[in-house]
């Protein structure tokens, strides 16, 4: 692979049209026929990320923040981009810039950040712009597949996956030849009337000189008529930022709560009703300051990576809550992940790419001097805000989940949970048992779910569970669950890996907050015997 092949692929994965106007995308420092074997990825190029791609024999590096922001007037070693760029001719390693074509690409930033915190359906908050024109061209009707498929070669008819886009309706075309003209249909001087066909396609800014030459080239006519016209169309999956819904009704707190834990942050910052409900989330992984308003008219609470004191007041007169996850933690989070994407694009080609781990915040923290820094603050995840973890008597002590006061006299319903799978991933099943406080079974309920892994036949029982509880207006609940791999993930011991048992962990998590007080506990499968029934007679037929 050449840089220039390299320059391609990341054509494909993050379009430079989607590209904000002010912004620098590209290939920035490189020669295009240089070999590439390893690609090195980080969110920005500094210069112990540059000491990492050239010791190490990287031959390019994609960094997120554009190094040449603005024009440069020379190149030398007396300012740090003019010494970097140097550094990087001198090694002959390309430099190339994903920005806000790879936070608006489909699979790029904004979705794998809204796609970690739970959220579905994810569509552009603004819509890019294409950057097309129309040509439209008059061609008889025997010269139409030639002329085409010319115009196709040189670029025009793209419209996302589809190639050779166009559109024909047939007319009647009228010229008089002048003295001196040499007409392909009919006599000088004379008035003609032809059938023709008008033909229209799309054409990117950049390839229309290319699109018209080659329409020239192989039209028959002497002098062929042709129109070019602006276009304002928008993208129909790429943009900026993203919106989408909850998988439940989620409180904001709970949004802020499930950042931090996803994220791995002992806290984050969040303005607003911290018990308001959320529909609708917007994500803009950068500075989501220019698009507070366009967030606002379509969604309940923005989650951005930076924003100023101010704009909380903003934000609280447009009715908008905010959470903001800190700007180079999100985008390292996000350029990390999406590295993963690049080396699948990459693999037939069996070139490395790696996410720098020498990369950096320029920012810094210092203590006061009087006061020794306090110890790192443990991560803010669901369970262990929720519950001890403090052995007592060999089982944790429960807490309670959500942090609201509640009347002592308030029952505590008792919820039995389990789900069983017979081939892993085969047919499952799954079995709820709900008992008040007396100990009498309110709800009992055996069902088959389909083609599951034990796991997801787990949590589905527990969110079926959750589920049925709210609906009989539960607001303090005990769960027993069988599954130690689905306690410890609530309690936050384990991390949720799994893509497809992440997105069941964030729905049980937000029913989970629903309630004023929640308590759960793994026991072995013998003290789960009534739950485990169920999920056995659910597969046996007997329900």
């Amino acid at each position: 692979m050449l840089v220039e092949d390299l320059d391609r692929l990341l054509e494909g994965l993050a379009p430079r049209a989607l590209s904000e106007p002010w912004d620098t995308t590209g290939l920035l420092v490189g020669r295009r026929g240089t070999e590439v074997r390893r690609v090195l990825v980080a969110l920005d190029l500094t210069e112990d990320v540059l000491v990492e791609a050239v010791t190490e024999g990287f031959q390019a590096v994609i960094a997120h923040h554009p190094l040449l922001f603005s024009p440069l007037k020379r190149v030398t070693d007396a300012d740090r981009r003019g010494m970097l760029v140097s550094q990087l001719i001198a090694a002959d390693v390309a430099l190339f810039a994903l920005h806000t074509n790879l936070d608006g690409a489909e699979g790029g930033l904004c979705d794998l950040v809204s796609h970690e915190l739970g959220l579905i359906d994810p569509y552009p908050l603004v819509r890019a712009a294409t950057g097309w024109k129309k040509l439209v061209g008059f061609i008889p009707a025997e010269a139409i597949e030639r002329v085409s498929r010319a115009v196709f070669a040189a670029g025009a008819g793209e419209i996302g996956q589809y190639r050779g886009c166009s559109f024909e309706a047939s007319g009647v075309g009228t010229f008089t030849p002048g003295p001196g003209a040499h007409p392909v249909l009919g006599r000088v001087g004379k008035a003609e009337r032809t059938e023709e066909i008008r033909w229209e396609a799309v054409v990117s800014s950049s390839r229309v000189g290319a699109a018209v030459e080659a329409y020239l080239e192989a039209h028959p006519y002497e002098e062929p008529a042709f129109d070019v016209y602006p276009l304002e169309d928008v993208v129909s999956r790429g943009g900026q930022g993203r919106v989408a819904a909850t998988r439940t009704s989620t409180s904001l707190l709970t949004l802020a709560e499930t950042a931090a834990e996803v994220f791995g942050l002992a806290e984050v910052c969040y303005s607003g009703d911290p018990q308001r409900l959320l529909d609708r989330v917007a994500v803009v992984t950068g500075s989501g300051a220019s698009l507070m308003e366009a967030a606002a008219g379509c969604a309940d609470a923005l989650v951005t990576g930076d924003l100023r004191y101010h704009d909380a007041d903003r934000a609280a007169d447009l009715g908008l809550a905010l959470v903001v996850v800190p700007h180079d933690h999100l985008e390292t989070w996000a350029m990390s992940r999406w590295t993963e994407t690049l080396e699948a694009a990459l693999a037939t080609s069996r070139i490395e790419a790696r996410f720098s781990l020498r990369g950096r915040s320029p920012w810094r923290k210092a203590h006061a001097v009087a006061h020794s820094p306090q110890p790192a603050a443990r991560s803010n995840s669901v369970v262990e805000r929720l519950f001890d973890l403090e052995e007592a008597g060999g089982e944790p002590a429960p807490r309670p989940l959500v942090g609201r006061v509640t009347d002592d006299d308030v029952p505590v319903f008792l919820l039995r949970t389990d789900g069983g799978s017979r081939g892993n991933p085969g047919p499952s099943a799954i079995g709820v048992i709900l008992e008040d406080s007396e100990g009498v079974v309110v709800e009992e309920l055996g069902a088959c779910i389909g083609t599951a892994t034990s796991n997801q036949a787990e949590y589905q029982a527990l969110i079926t569970g959750l589920e049925t509880a709210i609906d009989r207006g539960v607001r303090r609940l005990r769960i027993l669950a069988d599954s130690e791999l689905l306690v410890r993930q609530l309690r936050g011991e384990y991390r949720v890996k799994n893509a497809g048992l992440k997105e069941l962990y964030l729905q049980a998590r937000g029913l989970v907050q629903q309630f004023d007080r929640v308590e759960i506990r793994h026991v072995p499968r013998e003290e789960n015997q009534g739950a485990d029934d169920l999920v056995n007679k659910a597969l046996d037929g007997l329900l």
